[in-house]
């Protein structure tokens, strides 16, 4: 469970001022600079602009001082059983996230979880922490897919594909979305998602069948074919790969008695 320590939204200091914890501290910090700061590193010197972020660990010395105008938001934190180092984010270094005014308001709402002290606010503070350490985990790799056209490419059809599973998607179609012919697509589709698309599909199209067999004005055969399921026992056999049993099964299981598909 994640706590906060201390944080302020958009914190206004004495221009040209200086942060100088030789030691560190025993939390966490995080920082999102909204005025250029100089950052000062066991090894060397960096110019932090404005919207660039920076995740000090416990015991790291911390150093900076704002070029000009010293603004920033930031946050003091404990981490219990876990750390944000979970989200693949950079640790005491700089990272730049696609959208800094996006994780400015979520400090906002952290402040104000903090000084307010809401009923759950335990909770509160936990959830809040998590949807920031995963808001600059998705920005940063939208950032990365910015930079690579190809990434970019490749996830606008991952998209297309499966939340239009019911269509038909063979490899040519797929190929033809990026351009690109069938050895290469395989490759970079991998290494991309880690994953092939035959199985992402056939995820997707399981996932919504589960969805669909829980309301009983729907046959099973009608759930084959909402899902892309041409063959009500290739259907059938694909369900009970997964699920470990068969699509009526499933449903007896469920209940199969909820209103509607949503």
């Amino acid at each position: 469970m994640y706590r906060i320590g201390y944080c302020e939204f958009s914190r206004q200091n004495p221009d040209r001022d200086v942060i100088y914890r030789p030691a560190g501290r025993t939390d966490w910090l995080f920082l999102l600079f909204l005025s250029p700061m100089e950052i000062f590193f066991p090894d060397r010197k960096e110019i932090a602009p404005a919207g660039s972020c920076l995740l000090y660990t416990p015991h790291t010395p911390q150093h900076y001082q704002a070029v000009g105008s010293f603004r920033n938001s930031y946050v003091h934190f404990w981490a219990e059983q876990e750390t944000p180092a979970r989200y693949h984010l950079p640790l005491n270094r700089l990272f730049y996230p696609a959208d800094p005014d996006l994780l400015n308001r979520q400090v906002k709402t952290l402040q104000e979880e903090y000084l307010l002290r809401g009923e759950y606010g335990a909770e509160m503070e936990d959830l809040l922490l998590r949807r920031l350490w995963i808001s600059c985990a998705r920005q940063l790799q939208k950032r990365d897919s910015a930079t690579d056209p190809l990434r970019s490419q490749f996830q606008k059809m991952r998209l297309a594909m499966l939340s239009q599973c019911e269509e038909e998607w063979d490899i040519h179609r797929m190929c033809r979305l990026v351009n690109m012919g069938k050895s290469q697509f395989y490759h970079y589709y991998r290494h991309f998602f880690d994953a092939s698309p035959h199985d992402e599909l056939l995820a997707a199209r399981i996932d919504r069948a589960k969805n669909l067999l829980t309301n009983r004005a729907i046959q099973v055969q009608q759930a084959a074919a909402l899902c892309g399921f041409q063959n009500v026992c290739h259907f059938t056999r694909h369900f009970r790969a997964v699920c470990g049993c068969s699509p009526g099964e499933y449903r007896r299981r469920s209940g199969g008695d909820h209103e509607g598909n949503g």
